[in-house]
């Protein structure tokens, strides 16, 4: 079963918090500071799922989700918006855009659990 999560998000403090709280619940976790190098990785391995930031300086989390969708061999992987911009308005206009569900920081383990909840068993 599928256990791996990604991460992806500009700011070091909001990698290690989800880190952190998602190895908790059993996930292995693959970290990226940019949604560039994540493209690359996700044409060698798929994750179950992954957090992807809105809010990124080189390629924002809005595009880098539209790229994913526009790919019919990455139909299969989750992504979750991992933002502080959460006015429903904006909750919203990612769902629309191709977003599987909304977390909003700062990140709880309650969060994780309701969106992604245990890593399966193997």
């Amino acid at each position: 079963m599928n256990k791996l999560a990604f991460i992806i998000d500009d700011s070091a403090v909001n990698i290690a918090v989800a880190r952190l709280l998602l190895r908790r619940l059993g996930w292995t976790v693959e970290d990226f500071a940019s949604a560039i190098p994540m493209l690359a990785r996700l044409a060698e391995v798929q994750p179950a799922f992954m957090l992807l930031d809105i809010s990124m300086p080189d390629l924002g989390g809005e595009e880098a989700c539209r790229m994913i969708r526009a790919n019919p061999a990455w139909s299969g992987v989750r992504i979750i918006a991992y933002t502080a911009h959460a006015m429903e308005v904006e909750r919203q206009r990612y769902l629309a855009g191709g977003f599987d569900a909304v977390i909003t920081k700062p990140v709880t383990i309650g969060a994780l659990k309701d969106v992604v909840g245990h890593a399966p068993n193997e």
